[in-house]
């Protein structure tokens, strides 16, 4: 594993430590343009849908989303697949003895990868997926050409706060001044973005009509990320077709986003009540009355998931994830006597279990969950 001696748990906010490993490496990332992507839900599918678009306008496109699925691989991409194991491996042994007493956590070790691989690669431009917030996030050491900041909701509220408003105070750090900001957010949050794109100078644009073009991803948010990816590559210059563009939507696609498998499972990686919403309001519009299987790390609001969900699913069978962050039995025990919810030793036996009622069965509450019960799919041949 490429970083498998790096605890993915260990948060170090800050920019200080990314800045030193970027100027001993020679800065790799001035070599290509930078577009940076935050947001509560929609940065990875708003991140795949400019990908597209940028492609098909001929530009050799680098592109690094946050957290993976199933391999590390997923979270480095050159003009639309994912690099090579190998290839990380070999980028790191190569820089390891350069950065050694930098200490750099692991996501800082996945945006200085990037960096490095988008520049081996030659890449015109490269989009970074912010991981946590904005302001201290290890990717706003970029300077990006053009920030997007799609819908904001509560999410990691111990480190962006309590509100949509102060969330949104750090997300907004990731413009900068004379230079384009584009955003779907709405309500108190577009409030605080609007100041502080006046503050620094900023050109905002909010977009708030969908596009009407049919998009490789379902849901009822994805036509507003798409649009938002849409006026991104206008700001940047992108000169396609409207079949081009057309195309490029439409061929778009991320695993564990309303992704559907073998006809009877859907997946997706809702993991907060926001992103649970519309899940749930998708699920209605398809008349959905299966199994939920529900995985969730224990920091997140997962009384209100489970009520959300419980909206569409007949039964649903939780279990704990494959992390440290995973909720525990503790955690579990409260659902012990409803008779609707049935605990299990793992997400993959959850899973199992459900197939027994041959029913429909939607897989979801964190990219662990998803994760988890998509390889053992795909391994299976499913």
């Amino acid at each position: 594993m490429v970083l498998g001696d790096i605890d993915q748990n260990r948060w170090s906010l800050g920019l200080e430590r990314v800045k030193e490993a970027l100027d001993r490496l020679g800065h790799p990332e001035q070599t290509f343009r930078h577009v940076l992507v935050a947001g509560t839900n929609g940065k990875g599918s708003t991140c795949i849908y400019l990908e597209r678009i940028l492609a098909a306008g001929g530009l050799h496109v680098g592109t690094t989303l946050s957290p993976h699925l199933s391999s590390f691989s997923e979270r480095f991409r050159i003009d639309s697949s994912d690099v090579k194991e190998q290839e990380l491996a070999n980028v790191r042994a190569l820089i390891q003895g350069d950065l050694e007493d930098v200490g750099l956590t692991y996501f800082e070790w996945c945006v200085v990868l990037a960096a490095k691989i988008f520049a081996e690669h030659k890449v015109d431009i490269g989009i970074f997926e912010i991981g946590l917030g904005g302001r201290f996030d290890a990717s706003n050491v970029m300077d990006p050409e053009i920030s997007l900041i799609t819908a904001i909701s509560l999410d990691h509220t111990d480190y962006l706060g309590d509100s949509t408003s102060k969330i949104a105070r750090e997300k907004a750090a990731i413009a900068r001044p004379g230079r384009p900001l584009l955003t779907t957010a709405a309500g108190s949050a577009l409030e605080v973005i609007k100041g502080y794109a006046d503050l620094i100078g900023a050109h905002l644009s909010v977009i708030h009509r969908p596009t009407a073009h049919v998009t490789g991803m379902k849901g009822p948010e994805q036509d507003l990320n798409a649009a938002l990816a849409v006026q991104a590559g206008l700001a940047l210059g992108v000169n396609i077709s409207v079949r081009q563009l057309a195309y490029a939507l439409n061929t778009a696609f991320l695993p564990g986003r309303l992704e559907s498998i073998g006809g009877r499972v859907i997946m997706d990686v809702a993991h907060n009540p926001a992103s649970m919403q519309v899940l749930v309001k998708y699920l209605e519009s398809k008349g959905f009355d299966g199994v939920g299987v529900f995985g969730v790390l224990a920091d997140k609001d997962y009384s209100t998931m489970v009520h959300q969900l419980m909206q569409v699913c007949t039964r649903i069978h939780i279990a704990a994830v494959l992390s440290e962050r995973s909720w525990r039995d503790q955690d579990m025990m409260k659902y012990d006597e409803n008779p609707v919810i049935e605990r299990f030793a793992s997400i993959t036996q959850a899973f199992a279990h459900a197939l027994n009622y041959g029913k429909d069965i939607v897989v979801t509450g964190s990219f662990y969950s998803v994760g988890e019960v998509r390889e053992s799919l795909v391994c299976t041949g499913y």
